[in-house]
């Protein structure tokens, strides 16, 4: 459980460190890249009102000759264009309303005397007031004046004034171009969707791409975690997985160091340094894990036991070292014969156990026959002294029965070998 959570920790933290700068640098990007489109949106738009206001003047210019004067009748007021009347005539704005969409107003001061926008009921909303502000910006001060938000009879405008003078330069009204708000923030947003949609996309894939990462890095750093504990639980036989030692990266190279770790603590724990075959030990668990494939699936196996004949003659008579080489070569002889046939451990002093795998008591006895005859054309050379060296060995046909009885078994046939002038292999007959 501890194992488990600590790996859950490194993954949460790896996705932070990972995955969520990239989350906000997308949406930073993408914020900011949408932004700044919209604003340009803005801009287009603003600049389309203020070129538009100017077709305007100059079209009222081209249709009516003369300038710009107030005429007042009465209670009436009327805008005048050279002689003509401009009040109520709405020909001009009509047809730019027409091909444009946007709305078209002209000002006698601050009243509107021509004008597309309509008030609840679809009434044009000819003689109302403009905004205060307007007046105070436009009509008063004489300036030209855009505004991203302004209200037109209840409506949000997206809006340009641009001041009507008369002949001796004073300000008599002013020309009106808009949209409302809604409908240029909507063509905005439908601009900007791509862009979006782009950062959404980038975001997703990119998660995609992390998240596929982290996943294959966690999954090879839990397989390293699981067979550093399997190693640590004493099985040295443990396959490592073939996924992480693919990895050309640190991991990859983190479980190559951990085989070769594995095969020294192989060596360490489980083999005779001097003969450089399984140790006792080894040799009893190899053999026990035998039995039980055999009470499992019935694979038939073999146990021999092997004693160096006269070994104490050629120490004493040698010396010790002597005797050393004579075991380590034998060994590397058996070592070898075995490959492939089952397994050889150093049961003690100069005594073997060879275990046959799948293979019935014939058999065995006659891959020992074979390994006889090697030993005995072997010949080792120490110093000037060369040796012939011989073996006796009891071999018994294992069983379901325990791991201790078949050794006696293979030990007493031994003993019976070494009593009956040494050098054969001991087995029953049929």
């Amino acid at each position: 459980m501890k194992t488990k959570l600590r790996t859950s920790s490194f993954y949460w933290d790896l996705l932070k460190m990972n995955l969520l700068p990239l989350i906000l640098l997308t949406l930073v990007i993408t914020t900011f890249s949408a932004a700044r489109f919209a604003a340009s949106m803005n801009t287009e738009a603003k600049n389309g009102l203020v070129n538009l206001c100017r077709t305007v003047n100059i079209l009222f210019d081209s249709v009516y000759e003369g300038d710009y004067q107030i005429i007042r009748e009465g209670d009436d007021i009327y805008l005048m264009k050279g002689p003509h009347r401009l009040n109520g005539d709405l020909a001009i704005v009509d047809h730019i309303k027409e091909q444009t969409g946007v709305d078209i107003t002209i000002f006698c001061q601050d009243t509107r005397v021509l004008t597309t926008v309509q008030t609840e009921g679809d009434i044009r909303a000819v003689g109302t007031k403009a905004n205060s502000r307007v007046v105070e910006d436009v009509i008063r001060d004489g300036h030209p004046q855009f505004y991203s938000s302004m209200m037109v009879e209840g409506v949000r405008y997206f809006s340009y004034y641009e001041p009507l003078y008369a002949a001796d330069g004073t300000c008599i009204g002013m020309i009106f171009c808009g949209k409302p708000s809604e409908e240029v923030e909507g063509l905005v947003f439908i601009s900007i969707i791509p862009i979006i949609v782009f950062g959404i996309v980038t975001m997703l894939v990119v998660s995609f791409v992390t998240l596929r990462f982290s996943n294959r890095l966690i999954a090879a750093i839990r397989k390293t975690e699981s067979f550093l504990e399997t190693i640590a639980n004493g099985d040295l036989h443990t396959e490592f997985d073939q996924d992480v030692l693919a990895r050309k990266d640190e991991l990859g190279d983190m479980g190559r160091d951990l085989i070769r770790m594995q095969k020294s603590l192989q060596e360490l724990v489980e083999q005779d340094i001097l003969t450089g075959l399984y140790n006792r030990r080894s040799g009893e668990n190899l053999l026990r894990q035998t039995c039980e494939r055999y009470r499992k699936e019935e694979i038939p196996f073999c146990v021999a036991i092997g004693d160096i004949d006269h070994f104490k003659k050629v120490n004493d008579t040698y010396g010790h070292e002597c005797g050393d080489v004579a075991l380590a070569e034998i060994s590397a002889r058996i070592k070898e014969h075995m490959q492939g046939k089952g397994f050889v451990a150093r049961w003690g002093g100069e005594e073997v156990l060879l275990v046959y795998h799948n293979a019935r008591l014939d058999t065995a006895v006659s891959y020992m026959k074979e390994l006889m005859e090697e030993i005995r054309a072997h010949r080792i050379r120490y110093g000037d002294t060369v040796l012939s060296i011989t073996m006796t060995f009891g071999i018994t046909e294992g069983n379901a029965g325990k791991v201790e009885h078949i050794v006696r078994d293979a030990d007493t046939k031994l003993y019976e070998g070494k009593n009956s002038g040494r050098n054969r292999i001991v087995y029953e007959t049929a």
